[in-house]
């Protein structure tokens, strides 16, 4: 079998890389250090391509480089075009960023879509079955290497992403040996027949592309120091959130973005001594997850904007009953199955509203990878305290791509149960059937609260209008006291959270950049960019959403000459929450983006020098 590994002088002419002006390539000044590359892998599902991402993101992490991954694959179980890109940088980095540094293509359809995302001096790895556009690629470097050839010497056309994955990191001048102990731990359980053949068809492509490179420099990054930290995705920081908060009963039913929590969950939970259901659907989720909690269970359910629609009589049930329970919607592209594999942040308006009548509740929002293990231990925390649904904004971007984050703090958020009342209770007068006031008028609104099997602490629970015991009451009195009491609890809510994220305490500035969710890096790179050009710009990302914290937000709304509401919806859902609260909507305006895609930095900066 021809092998394929090539030193400079033996290299065919086809396999070295040129630029697609002209077969010259200058060489560029050793040394050249980059602050960050980004590398993109496209192909077809089911050709590994996810997984050469994983291996890349999973080692660079652990070696110390600040990561983000992006996702974007079709609707479809299998086939359909997929890419994988992955953001590497020596300092920490929120958003994928743009202008592609390294294209690796496995199929035709990558390099046509792709290939204008590449910046010039930029590198196409491609199977030498394709070609590029000529003229669309102008002073881009293409690399035709021998992948298929090589997979197929190896006996497996399934190894073509190990073969891409040498190639991507000999290219980019990364270490192998980090690799070759990945690859190692990854393929264990098939033996070590299987693991030889992974590092040498890696250490193949690895020694092909930097032999076909001819020593042209794309320019290094700067070797970091090794830190603790963490490569995950927001649906796995979300899961970690929960059980660090507690939790050890989850129900719920796949959906596209959000069903990794389920499956993070049903990982762990024989360790934790948890229980995880699998609903027939989300309605189910939702009334299993309020009975646990009604028995004084942490739980919770996790779905995306189709079953949190089927869950709303729910959540309503639960409002009046008061009864804690954790919901996390990972938003995606509506109406309907709308675009289940793309990112949107079209449930805002509904997240606040759902549930028949005066449902209040408690909505918040993940302001970043990060943050996804936070929010969710105070979304338990606020559940308990305020005896009321509380959900969880996430969104696609968040829940299914991984980042770089620093290692959790486990003991930052203590477990607070609130008015929950174990013993101590006087004994019942059976004559009167005065039984344990569970829904007391109070004067924070919030009631003291029992759980089954508490000795003296019997009460009924209904969705039913009720009394102090929690038997049904139509009179206008039990009404009018228990509809204010459930009003009056949530007055407090902003100060027992972080309402919102800002970058500049001063509140007075030319712009005030407003988003939600993942829309944050973006949105930071927008701001440290039109700063460096001697704009005062300040950027708020919000946590709490309801009760909206229109007293909290005022300064910085008043102090604004101008304020821009970023947001992926059609609708402008999160500018209705400030238009709702403040009149000064001349100076509320919006960016909009509604195609499935997630906001680049360059235009929300357009945006931003347009309005300022």
């Amino acid at each position: 079998m021809k092998s394929y590994v090539y030193d400079k002088k033996s290299i065919p002419d086809h396999y070295r890389a040129h630029r697609i002006d002209s077969l010259n390539i200058d060489k560029e000044e050793d040394g050249v250090e980059k602050k960050d590359f980004i590398w993109k892998m496209g192909g077809q599902q089911g050709q590994g391509v996810e997984s050469c991402g994983e291996i890349l993101g999973r080692v660079l992490a652990q070696e110390g480089y600040s990561l983000f991954s992006q996702r974007l694959f079709a609707s479809r179980i299998k086939g359909g075009h997929t890419t994988i890109a992955l953001r590497i940088a020596t300092k920490e980095i929120a958003t994928i960023g743009e202008h592609v540094d390294c294209l690796v293509a496995l199929d035709q359809e990558t390099i046509d879509l792709h290939g204008k995302e590449i910046c010039e001096g930029g590198v196409i790895i491609a199977d030498d079955a394709f070609k590029p556009k000529w003229e669309a690629h102008t002073g881009r470097i293409f690399l035709p290497l021998p992948i298929t050839e090589m997979a197929k010497k190896y006996g497996s056309m399934q190894m073509k992403n190990i073969a891409a994955l040498g190639m991507s990191a000999g290219l980019l001048g990364f270490p192998e040996t980090p690799f070759y102990r990945f690859i190692a731990e990854r393929f264990a359980k098939k033996g070590e027949a299987v693991i030889n053949k992974n590092k040498e068809i890696f250490k193949e492509g690895y020694d092909t592309a930097v032999a076909a490179m001819q020593g042209v420099e794309l320019g290094k990054l700067a070797v970091p120091e090794k830190k603790d930290q963490l490569y995950l995705l927001g649906n796995e920081a979300a899961a970690l959130g929960a059980i660090s908060a507690g939790s050890r009963f989850m129900a719920s039913y796949p959906i596209t973005p959000a069903s990794e929590i389920m499956e993070y969950m049903i990982k762990v939970a024989h360790k934790i001594h948890g229980t995880v259901v699998q609903t027939e659907d989300e309605l189910s989720s939702v009334m299993m997850a309020m009975g646990a909690g009604y028995g004084g269970v942490r739980a919770f359910t996790a779905t995306s904007g189709p079953g949190l629609s089927l869950m709303a009589e729910s959540i309503s049930m639960a409002a009046v009953a008061e009864i804690p329970v954790v919901i996390i919607d990972v938003m995606r592209a509506g109406p309907s199955t709308g675009m289940a594999t793309k990112v949107e942040q079209s449930d805002i308006r509904y997240a606040v509203g759902s549930g028949h009548g005066d449902a209040e509740k408690i909505v918040l929002a993940a302001a970043s990878i990060e943050d996804c293990y936070y929010i969710v231990q105070e979304a338990f925390n606020l559940a308990e305290e305020y005896q009321t649904p509380v959900i969880v904004l996430s969104d696609l971007q968040f829940g299914m791509c991984k980042q770089s984050v620093p290692a959790f703090d486990r003991n930052r958020i203590g477990i607070r149960r609130g008015k929950l009342v174990t013993e101590g209770l006087s004994e019942l007068d059976m004559k009167t059937k005065s039984y344990f006031h569970r829904f007391e008028d109070t004067e924070d609104g919030i009631s003291p609260r029992t759980i089954p099997g508490v000795k003296n602490g019997m009460f009924l629970s209904t969705g039913l209008e009720h009394n102090v015991f929690g038997k049904p009451a139509e009179g206008q009195g039990d009404r009018v006291m228990e509809m204010e009491k459930r009003h009056r609890k949530f007055a407090a809510v902003s100060k027992a959270i972080q309402p919102f994220t800002a970058a500049h305490e001063e509140t007075n500035c030319d712009l005030l950049l407003v988003g939600i969710t993942s829309t944050n890096g973006a949105l930071e790179e927008a701001r440290e960019c039109l700063e460096a050009e001697g704009r005062k710009v300040n950027h708020i990302q919000l946590r709490l959403i309801s009760p909206f914290p229109a007293e909290e937000l005022r300064p910085y709304i008043e102090g604004a000459k101008k304020v821009l509401i970023v947001e992926e919806d059609l609708t402008a859902q999160l500018r209705e929450q400030f238009a709702i609260r403040f009149d000064c909507h001349d100076k509320l305006l919006s960016l909009l983006q509604y195609d499935g895609t997630p906001f680049l930095a360059s235009t929300i900066i357009n945006k931003s020098k347009e309005v300022i």
